[in-house]
């Protein structure tokens, strides 16, 4: 099944935005690029209104995540949040920000919607994240959230993509598996960390604990 806007070219700049955290939350799951490439969370719940989609997923047998067909926000406003979650949320875009303004999803979002969508997210005590295209409803409501954007490539084209976080930008990751802007740059990071790894197996037994203790301090003054 294809999915307008999913995120299997990109997962890799959201993956590095997200913070460790104990349950991830998907929203508007589709394909589900970032739940099936980043690393699993104790609880991995995937919420997805077509009912097609969800049987998909289950066509998969995809034994590590709660799957559960119904509407985000009404999920969103009833589930239990204890501030260990990190919510991101994928709606289909605003169509007044897409190259086609033609209908694109099997059930798009109309504007009462969005504006629905983020007025509960604001509400929530727990971090989120949100992808979309520029527009003055997300700015305006967004607008003490953090922000990132980079340039994507779509079937219409290049277009920027933004995120919005309701958390600094982290300094401590969940994943550090796709770490770097490219796959030049990340390739040239495993390299790295292979390397050193590899002398740090080599040296004695007090050296390795001496240097982890310089680390730990390092990271507690920072």
């Amino acid at each position: 099944m294809n999915f307008p806007g999913g995120k299997g070219g990109t997962y890799q700049k959201y993956i590095n935005l997200m913070p460790p955290h104990e349950v991830y939350i998907e929203s508007h799951i589709g394909g589900g690029a970032l739940m099936r490439y980043k690393r699993k969370a104790k609880r991995n719940i995937g919420i997805e209104i077509d009912p097609e989609v969800i049987e998909m997923w289950n066509n998969k047998n995809q034994k590590d995540f709660e799957l559960i067909n119904g509407d985000a926000v009404s999920f969103l406003k009833s589930y239990p949040f204890t501030g260990k979650e990190l919510v991101y949320c994928d709606p289909p875009y605003l169509r007044e920000t897409r190259k086609k303004y033609y209908p694109l999803y099997k059930y798009e979002y109309k504007l009462s919607q969005h504006v629905e969508l983020l007025a509960i997210i604001k509400t929530l005590p727990c971090m989120v994240m949100i992808s979309g295209y520029e527009s003055t409803l997300y700015k305006e409501s967004l607008k003490s959230w953090q922000t990132h954007s980079f340039q994507a490539k779509t079937h219409h084209g290049m277009a920027t993509e933004w995120i919005w976080m309701n958390y600094s930008k982290p300094v401590q990751l969940h994943d550090y598996s796709y770490l770097g802007d490219n796959f030049r740059e990340r390739e040239k990071i495993k390299l790295k960390l292979k390397r050193s790894t590899a002398r740090f197996k080599l040296m004695p037994i007090l050296e390795r604990q001496a240097l982890l203790s310089a680390l730990q301090t390092v990271n507690e003054n920072c």
